[in-house]
């Protein structure tokens, strides 16, 4: 009877153990699988808020688009269009669209200008185009075909 006792301890003792590897991997594959990728995106995103530059173009969490033209420690100042500067703070920084131009890429070569003489159309294209637009009259084939109730304004 007592060999029995001995028997049915050893393995309760082992059912345990093998409980306690069970719960110690699982925590393991846990941290490996959800806790360490987050904490990689947390600290990449930090990173790219406090390295914003001037120049750069972003979009905040809300969804606008601006381009930074100052920052400090805490806040950043967005130009969303012509003369309208708003100020965030830096967490409301969700991605880098267009990252701030460096001194090389203000070195780049400027684009060719074109004269006034190569931009306007000579007589012969203005004929062209008048041609054209007097064969695509007849045919219901212009911008708005097919929707006769749409009102051009």
């Amino acid at each position: 009877m007592q060999a029995s006792v001995d028997v049915l301890a050893q393995e309760a003792g082992g059912s345990n153990i093998m409980f306690l590897v069970m719960i110690v991997g699982f925590i393991a594959l846990m941290y490996f699988v959800m806790i360490r990728p987050q904490k990689k995106r947390q600290r990449e995103q930090q990173d790219m808020q406090n390295n914003v530059a001037p120049g750069a173009r972003v979009m905040t969490i809300g969804g606008l688009y601006g381009t930074v033209v100052d920052s400090d420690d805490e806040t950043v100042t967005l130009e969303a269009s012509d003369e309208t500067f708003l100020v965030f703070a830096r967490q409301a920084i969700a991605k880098v669209v267009t990252p701030a131009e460096t001194a090389e890429t203000e070195e780049a070569p400027a684009a060719e200008e074109i004269s006034e003489a190569d931009a306007t159309l000579s007589d012969e294209d203005l004929d062209k185009l008048r041609a054209s637009d007097e064969t695509t009259e007849g045919d219901d084939k212009g911008k708005h075909a097919g929707n006769p109730d749409r009102k051009e304004y």
